[in-house]
This record gives C-alpha cells, sequence and structure tokens, in this order.
C-alpha cells in the first residue's frame, strides 16, 4: 500500500470534528468563567480551567490531524501520523499540570478560611447548560474517534468526557453549597482532579504504547488466518505490528508453495494484502515471500 495515499474525505471529517472541538471549549470557557467569578465557586472555577485546557488541547489535536496528513518526505519515510501521539502526549501533560493546581487549591481552601461559595441558582444553570454541550461534542468525537482510530482525537474524547464527567461532580457540590456546606465546592473540585487524574493515567499508557511501537494486542492473532486463507499460502510468521496515529504499519513473512513461479507469488502477495486492507484499511503492508518447507515453520 502506497503510504502517499491519504483519505481526504476522511481527513476532513477529522479536521472538521477537531474544529467543532475548540470552538466548542472555548465557548464553555466563557460561561464557566463568568459563572465562578459571579459565584466565588472554586469547583466552577476549576471546571473553567479545565475547558480551557480542552481549548488548547483541541487546538493541540487541530494541529496534530493537520500535520499527520502530510505524506512522506525526504526526512518522513513512514509519513506523518506520529504527529498524533505527539499530540495526545502534550494533553497528558497539560492534563497533569491542571490536576496538580486544582488538588492544591482544594486543599489550600479546606486548610484556611476562604471567601464561601455565593449560593445562586445562576452557577447551576451554567452547569446544566455546559453539560449538555460537553455531551454532545464527547459522543461527536467519540463517534470520530471510532470511525477514523484517530489517537489525537480518541485522545479529546477522553479530555471532553473528563469535562462531563466533571462537570456533574460540581452540580453536587453546588447543590450541598446551597444548602450551607460551603466545603462541599472544595471537595468537588477534589472529585475533579481524581477524574483527570484517572482518565490521565489511561490516556497516558496508550501514548506510551505507541509512542513505543508496541505491538497492538491481539492483532498479530487476527492477521493470521487472513493471510492463511489464501490460495498457495502455507503458513505466515514473524509479523511485525507497530501503530502511528491511526495507521497501523505491518510486516511479515509469507511461506508460499515452493514451486510457485515467481510472478504468480507476486500476485499472491498482492491478494494477501488487498485482503488485509479489506478489514483494516489503513495498514501498510509489507510481505517477504518465502518457498514453504515443512517442519520449519
Amino acid at each position: 500500500m502506497s503510504l502517499d495515499h491519504i483519505d481526504q474525505q476522511e481527513v476532513s471529517k477529522k479536521l472538521r470534528a477537531a474544529a467543532i472541538s475548540v470552538f466548542a471549549a472555548l465557548a464553555l470557557v466563557a460561561l464557566k468563567l463568568g459563572g465562578a467569578v459571579f459565584t466565588n465557586s472554586l469547583a466552577l472555577f476549576s471546571e473553567a480551567g479545565h475547558s480551557f485546557v480542552d481549548g488548547v488541547a483541541a487546538i493541540v489535536t487541530l494541529i496534530a490531524v493537520w500535520m499527520a496528513r502530510v505524506p512522506p518526505d525526504r526526512e518522513h519515510h513512514f509519513g506523518h501520523a506520529k504527529y498524533e501521539s505527539v499530540g495526545a502526549l502534550v494533553q497528558l501533560i497539560i492534563l497533569l499540570a491542571l490536576c496538580g493546581f486544582i488538588i492544591f487549591e482544594a486543599i489550600e481552601r479546606l486548610r484556611m478560611n476562604t471567601p464561601p461559595v455565593v449560593r445562586s441558582g445562576f452557577a447551576l444553570g451554567v452547569m446544566v447548560v455546559s453539560i449538555g454541550v460537553e455531551a454532545w461534542r464527547t459522543m461527536s468525537l467519540f463517534r470520530a474517534a471510532r470511525h477514523s482510530k484517530s489517537e489525537a482525537l480518541a485522545a479529546s474524547s477522553i479530555h471532553f468526557l473528563s469535562d462531563f464527567l466533571d462537570s456533574i461532580a460540581v452540580i453536587i457540590g453546588l447543590i450541598f453549597a446551597l444548602f450551607g456546606y460551603a466545603r462541599a465546592d472544595s471537595y468537588a473540585a477534589l472529585i475533579v482532579a481524581a477524574v483527570i487524574l484517572t482518565l490521565s493515567v489511561r490516556l497516558g499508557r496508550d501514548v506510551l504504547h505507541s509512542l513505543t511501537d508496541r505491538a497492538p494486542a491481539g492483532l498479530a492473532d487476527d492477521i493470521r488466518p487472513i493471510v492463511c486463507s489464501v490460495a498457495h499460502v502455507m503458513d505466515v510468521h514473524d509479523i511485525r505490528i507497530r501503530r502511528a496515529g491511526a495507521q497501523y504499519f505491518a510486516e511479515m513473512h509469507v511461506d508460499l508453495e515452493p514451486d510457485l513461479p515467481l510472478a504468480e507469488a507476486h500476485n499472491v502477495l498482492d491478494i494477501v494484502e488487498d485482503e488485509l486492507r479489506k478489514r483494516y484499511p489503513n495498514m501498510h503492508i509489507t510481505t517477504h515471500p518465502e518457498p514453504y518447507q515443512p517442519g520449519t515453520a
């Protein structure tokens, strides 16, 4: 499969999903920040900070998807798909920094006397609106990430899912504050931090696997029967697979019938690659033919 092949329609869908996320995040920043200033709510302020981080992350995702679409060049023989992994890594760093800030501020408020949260239904209204927006964009990004297998979009969807869950925690804190339990706001902020930290660990694991070229679990076992189902293929071995963004790179040695003419062997390998691409459209495949020798596989 030529690495120069870029599905422009698929790229356009990914870029559109990333761009919509940027605008949605910035709108939520303005809404939540206004609510935080009006109510003096730490949880709401942390939500505004989280939405700001989401906006930065969405911009990083937009840049990463834009860069990943560039075909191979003189210095990047395997294309630029790893930019999606780099973008996800940047998002992870930002998430961890935000988590540390929220934990620090929440503990400080619990230790010291701070101005109480203003008891107002305005903050609840802000959060109800934001939850609707966050639910919509989370589902949109999940669908886009699942369809395109985009690592950067998957990372953004985790950001926005965490924002959605955080908003629920904030609403709980604000409800308690309305009934006189002002410290509940700080506890809600700690719940926000816990959610961010948990999802950051998950995101970090996936990014680490991608950047260190860890083989996708079970994929080699799934590939083997597809290859062996092709006529004249006796076996397959030394299957090596790595992931770069939304793309997979696979290498394998294919054992063919030993008396197969060279031209026919070439045609068989073309069929093998075509069959694999039917199942994995974003897979770039390199095959090496070998004469089958019973007892050596």
